[in-house]
């Protein structure tokens, strides 16, 4: 394998190791925000908006009876 081949795939495994961060820190914004205001929240907009099933948004609502 060439140097530039090698490179080239270094710095993409970099982008998706930063890509699965970034994911990971919005996941983390999304949930405290549906966990603080999920009775102000219509699940499926918020499913759209954010790209996430219904779910696992419903998963982040914090449990009723605890």
């Amino acid at each position: 394998m060439d140097d530039r081949l090698r490179e080239a795939l270094a710095t993409l495994g970099q982008r998706i190791e930063f890509a699965e961060y970034e994911r990971h820190i919005a996941l983390e914004e999304v949930r405290a925000i549906v966990s603080q205001h999920h009775l102000d929240l219509h699940l499926p907009h918020v499913a759209e908006l954010t790209t996430l099933t219904q779910p696992a948004l419903g998963a982040m609502v914090p449990d009723q009876h605890a």
